[in-house]
């Protein structure tokens, strides 16, 4: 007798009944894995059962699998009830395991999956070290105070993350159009810092928007940086290419539509997440109307928005949005940006100043600890080992109440990074 699984009720039917040839079942190298809504071990081996489906494509794409590991399961394509050909995600794999058609195989001489040393701490302001981090709203545990490689050439790159390592940062925030990933994972290498203790973080640009090219990015990154997987993988700006080297009126990518950002670049981001290519999504410069747009249609909901976020451009309604709906606010230009012309020395406001004194710290180490106590992640980047030392003294004062205000008040809405303009422009 077959087992099979019709409107959620297991019945019995006769083998004899079955069609099509008799499925091979995979050798038993181990214990049978319980079901988990947890991440799946990519190394587990995915074994056929007799359980079958009404749907003679769901048993088809079952078959598939059989004797294969979870990371070449992902790696499937499969025909779906239209007939057409599909990827094989995560989503489908945990369906068919929960139907049990499939299950889980314990492979002892399998490798485990990376462990983390990481901490989680439940507000940026009560990490403790440079390996405390905030749960994002799918437990994965991110740094609250990481290392950025913003203008870092890929032969610059390495020795200033490479030493960032050493001195105990661990998340390193890297981006396509940056041409330094390369360089990042070389220093993630040489430091000795197990894979599993390293946040790596990088971005799809603005040129890459679209389902095909999104994911042909992350691919591309994957090998520049040597790794299997990302740890967070986000969409670097909302809009298209536009401006030099372009012809003027023109963007990149060249079908570029507003509907592509959700439909198009996210649906990669999502399946890429489903794959467990990445494990953490999310969107960089992304403006309230943006997030909301996106939220509205979007299955897995963005983890992070990385933003401009400093003591002139205080983003308090941003902030309080993402609070509301567990996504994680990371600042980047907490100490000014190299973008402007006549940027502001943000060291030198008297608040700044009076709370560096106060406090017998640095000014750039109270503006980070303003940012972590406003609830934001932060990215600061230098390439001088004591800058990088400095950035991280973060962790042993507090500000006032008076101190935060004072603070606060220096807001005008002034964005430096990207010339000025409000991502809010982006249709």
């Amino acid at each position: 007798e077959i087992l099979i699984e019709f409107s959620g009720v297991t019945m019995k039917r006769p083998a004899s009944a079955m069609s099509g040839p008799v499925v091979k079942k995979a050798k038993r190298v181990g214990a049978t894995l319980p079901f988990t809504k947890g991440p799946l071990p990519m190394n587990a081996t995915v074994r056929r059962t007799d359980v079958t489906s009404p749907a003679v494509y769901m048993d088809k794409r079952s078959d598939q699998c059989d004797g294969l590991t979870v990371k070449e399961c992902l790696q499937l394509k499969f025909k779906n009830k239209e007939g057409e050909k599909t990827n094989y995600k995560q989503s489908d794999l945990r369906y068919d395991l929960q139907a049990k058609r499939l299950e889980l195989l314990a492979a002892e001489e399998a490798p485990k999956l990376p462990s983390s040393s990481l901490e989680k701490v439940k507000h940026p302001s009560g990490a403790q070290s440079l390996a405390n981090g905030v749960a994002l709203h799918n437990g994965v545990v991110m740094p609250v105070v990481g290392f950025g490689t913003y203008k870092l050439s890929n032969a610059d790159v390495t020795k200033p993350v490479f030493n960032a390592l050493q001195q105990g940062y661990r998340l390193i925030d890297t981006a396509q159009v940056y041409e330094n990933e390369k360089g990042v994972g070389d220093a993630i290498r040489q430091s000795g810092v197990a894979r599993g203790d390293v946040f790596i973080e990088t971005k799809v640009w603005r040129s890459s928007h679209g389902y095909e090219r999104t994911i042909k990015a992350c691919k591309q990154s994957l090998k520049k940086l040597g790794v299997d997987y990302l740890d967070l993988y986000v969409i670097h700006w909302p809009g298209p290419k536009t401006g030099w080297p372009l012809k003027r009126g023109t963007v990149c990518p060249p079908d570029w539509t507003p509907k592509m950002r959700d439909t198009g670049t996210w649906r990669a981001m999502e399946e890429l997440y489903e794959q467990g290519l990445v494990k953490a999504i999310g969107v960089t410069n992304y403006s309230l109307r943006h997030l909301k747009q996106l939220m509205k249609t979007c299955k897995i909901k963005p983890m992070i928005n990385q933003v401009e976020f400093h003591p002139r451009l205080v983003q308090t309604e941003m902030l309080e949005f993402c609070q509301k709906n567990g996504i994680v606010l990371q600042a980047y230009a907490s100490l000014g940006s190299g973008d402007a012309k006549q940027a502001e020395d943000f060291f030198a406001f008297p608040a700044v100043q009076k709370a560096a004194t106060a406090h017998k710290v640095t000014g750039a180490q109270v503006l980070l600890r303003w940012a972590m106590q406003k609830g934001c992640h932060v990215i600061p980047k230098s390439v001088r080992p004591e800058r990088m030392k400095e950035n991280a003294g973060v962790f042993n004062f507090k500000l006032t109440a008076a101190e935060m205000k004072s603070i606060d008040e220096l807001h005008s809405g002034t964005r430096y990074a990207w010339k000025g303009v409000d991502p809010d422009t982006v249709q």
